[in-house]
């Protein structure tokens, strides 16, 4: 089970249960990119469907992997980054895909910056049948004095990379969290007072099905247990990490994305995209030297 490259660039992690049915997809999307100065770990949490299969089919170009029972998520991802050999992480979900080309543009611009223990890029969500259903845009770039221990958390799930001595620095992951583990990352990052680099480009494609956990599109909605569990998460994130955003902060945030256009780009992208096949915006949007495998729709 065991090939990592010594100090590879990025180390990422994919963490599955019983999505063999998406995996396979997930795997090739990271193998895939053009840029191969990283390393890939995948731990299962003791799946029963065909995942371990899927798996063991790639296993030759993989630094690490398990599967066996796990405490959850936030626990199976501090498994995985514990392994973890490469100068920056990040993850990827099981059911969403990496972009292609994002490898390259990631290294490139984290090269420019050699101070940079953190950038995120952005993301969208598409639906079962393969159509876009939301485009978020963050920020151009957010200047330091816009980026206190108060300022807002302008990411969006998991499309960050943050460096190997930075995410043990300040904790790794609650394992005590089902929902905000990585919001909760995001704001230890910033009550730590480390500036984030923004990527401008979409990296992470999020997969919307009835069995995502934060998933909500058309009819489909989280039941009211979900929401309240959701919600205390972060107020007990906020509480445990001193974090309050300011609203000035916020208001100064929104103006500097008006006066950057990044909030016009933003709004262009949701209305022109929405509804349209994920196969043309990939094209359009997320094109170069990488490949992304053809999405199928989900299986019930």
């Amino acid at each position: 089970m065991n090939k990592a490259e010594n100090n590879p660039f990025f180390s990422i992690v994919i963490v599955n249960f019983n999505y063999g049915r998406f995996l396979e997809e997930a795997i090739l999307s990271v193998l895939g990119q053009s840029c191969q100065d990283f390393e890939l770990i995948i731990i299962d949490g003791g799946s029963s469907d065909n995942s371990v299969e899927i798996i063991k089919k790639y296993q030759d170009r993989l630094a690490w992997w398990c599967s066996e029972k796990d405490h959850g998520q936030s626990h199976a991802f501090n498994k995985g980054f514990t392994r973890a050999k490469g100068t920056f992480l990040t993850w990827l979900n099981a059911d969403d895909l990496l972009m292609p080309e994002t490898f390259a543009c990631a290294k490139k611009k984290l090269l420019k910056h050699p101070d940079a223990a953190w950038m995120t890029g952005n993301v969208f969500r598409f639906a079962p049948d393969g159509k876009v259903i939301e485009c978020r845009w963050g920020p151009w770039g957010m200047p330091r004095f816009l980026q206190g221990s108060g300022s807002p958390v302008a990411v969006f799930g998991p499309t960050s990379f943050f460096s190997r001595d930075l995410f043990w620095r300040v904790g790794g992951m609650d394992e005590s969290l089902h929902y905000v583990m990585d919001t909760d990352l995001w704001m230890r990052f910033i009550v730590a007072h480390e500036p984030c680099l923004r990527l401008n480009r979409y990296c992470w494609a999020f997969r919307m099905h009835e069995m995502s956990k934060t998933a909500e599109y058309d009819g489909h909605r989280l039941g009211q247990n979900s929401m309240d569990q959701l919600n205390n998460e972060i107020k007990k994130s906020c509480l445990k990490n001193n974090y309050r955003c300011s609203k000035l902060n916020h208001f100064a945030q929104l103006i500097w994305r008006m006066m950057t256009f990044s909030e016009v780009k933003s709004t262009y992208m949701a209305v022109r995209w929405k509804g349209l096949s994920m196969g043309n915006f990939i094209a359009t949007n997320c094109s170069g030297k990488g490949s992304v495998p053809s999405v199928r729709k989900c299986q019930r």
